[in-house]
């Protein structure tokens, strides 16, 4: 069996070089370059590693690990974030079988992050089944967009948030159009469909109209609690978001939930 020396930071790992050049496009490119007339082939020796930049002695151990796995399988416990590492080093050096164990054992729910940084690793790692269960957590919360999450998500991915959360707009006073309300906030039916008298929307005889509160009235005593509302719908159509591989993890619904269909917005 012929090893292959690499160095990550000041470590030097002697690894299969079939291995690698098998289940990696990567080093299956970089082996087949000639060596250089009356030189050292590259990681032939540990006085001629070949260097590998960008990437920690850790990272690459716990790659190690499910390249090579024992034989009970990897250790790795599934949700940890060291599955995050393992997916970024498979996608960087074209690891596919490794890529798709990863994306395996990172369900949403077992990884302990926040939903912003969840939805910034979705985009940044393309771990699809993230996407709607993190955007979806983002549009119910009932703190608005911060410079945080900009920072993290990016100005255009915190602008599309920010519209879908304006899907769910909070009128004290319906107006024809609304077909329902969900917490004090009304569900807007763009469509112009007419609401029905029995709408818990509307005023009855039995249940007269409040008086309009006033802006600060509105300001101190308004919650925005949007977390019975799913908006998947809504995540779908801005994100333009299709296809099965969205919905392999997908975000539980509720007995009570709330749909939101479409809607038109501005910014």
């Amino acid at each position: 069996m012929t090893l292959v020396t690499l160095q990550v930071e000041d470590c030097l790992f002697r690894v299969p070089h079939h291995t690698l050049e098998a289940q990696s496009m990567v080093f299956l490119d970089l082996f087949s370059f000639p060596p250089l007339p009356d030189a050292e082939v590259e990681g032939s020796s540990d006085e001629h590693p070949i260097r590998l930049d960008g990437v920690t002695a850790d990272e690459f151990r716990w790659l190690l690990k499910v390249l090579f796995p024992g034989p009970h399988g990897t250790s790795i416990q599934e949700g940890s974030e060291k599955w995050i590492s393992i997916l970024k080093l498979s996608q960087m050096w074209q690891f596919q079988q490794i890529c798709t164990i990863a994306l395996e054992n990172l369900p949403y729910q077992s990884v302990e992050k926040s939903p912003t940084e969840k939805v910034a690793l979705a985009f940044q790692y393309d771990i699809k089944h993230w996407l709607l269960p993190g955007l979806n957590q983002l549009a119910q919360w009932s703190e608005p967009i911060n410079v945080v999450d900009v920072q993290l998500l990016g100005l255009e991915v915190a602008l599309k948030i920010a519209a879908i959360r304006k899907s769910l707009v909070f009128d004290p006073t319906p107006t024809p159009g609304v077909e329902s309300s969900i917490n004090g906030y009304c569900w807007i039916n763009i469509s112009g469909h007419r609401p029905t008298p029995q709408c818990p929307c509307l005023p009855t005889p039995q249940s007269p109209r409040p008086p309009t509160p006033s802006p600060v009235d509105h300001i101190t005593s308004t919650t925005r609690n949007a977390s019975n509302v799913d908006f998947t719908p809504t995540i779908k159509q801005i994100f333009e978001l299709s296809g099965a591989e969205f919905d392999s993890d997908p975000f539980v619904s509720w007995p009570g939930q709330w749909k939101l269909g479409k809607f038109n917005w501005n910014l």
